[in-house]
């Protein structure tokens, strides 16, 4: 018994670390290609600057994969919110042919409400003794108290915008399956690199 629930944990263990974050729909210009974008800007649209920070990072690492040149709004423009204005203050003088903007949106909160439970456990040793068999042993009975478990999922929206020549037109969107928001620590890179991939070349 022991063997088969301890087979179960591992297979649930090992798809749980092997499950990706993927994209649900995506759009694209039929004349933009991937290989046509050489200098691009990544612009996090986050209010939490260390949520901006990986997905910012996390483009560049998978645009560079790619062998694109990108930079990160937050080393171009600081940890300001990046407004309108200051990235094309930025544009004017630093010239890009390609601008992403990523931002999170469609937040869904979910409320669970986890009723209290009262269980008892045996206390004695962990081996056997003899004797031990015959024994009433010793329980313990221990009280979770009731709770209510929040979780906000979201999602994440990427666009692309051609700005060769000012024409700031998009030329593609992408949006991610919705995701539980604290798990954007590990998730940023892999949103990032299925974005980058699923835009044809």
């Amino acid at each position: 018994m022991l063997f088969r629930v301890l087979s179960v944990f591992f297979a649930l263990t090992y798809l749980s670390a092997c499950s990706t974050t993927s994209i649900t729909d995506a759009w694209q210009e039929p004349e933009f290609k991937k290989s046509s974008m050489k200098d691009v800007l990544v612009v996090g649209m986050a209010s939490n600057p260390t949520n901006r920070l990986l997905f910012e990072t996390g483009f560049i690492a998978a645009l560079t994969e790619h062998g694109i040149k990108a930079t990160a709004s937050y080393t171009a423009i600081g940890d300001a919110y990046p407004t309108q204005e200051a990235v094309e203050k930025y544009l004017a003088s630093h010239p890009h042919d390609y601008i992403i903007v990523t931002s999170l949106g469609a937040v869904d909160v979910e409320t669970d409400y986890v009723p209290e439970s009262v269980r008892s456990y045996y206390t004695g040793p962990y081996y056997p003794y003899w004797g031990s068999y015959w024994g009433a042993g010793n329980t313990v009975t221990m009280t979770r108290e009731a709770y209510t478990d929040t979780q906000t999922n979201v999602t994440l929206t990427t666009s692309i915008f051609d700005f060769e020549d000012q024409q700031k037109k998009l030329v593609w969107a992408g949006r991610s399956k919705t995701f539980e928001v604290t798990s954007i620590s590990y998730t940023a890179g892999e949103l990032a690199s299925n974005m980058v991939r699923k835009i044809k070349n």
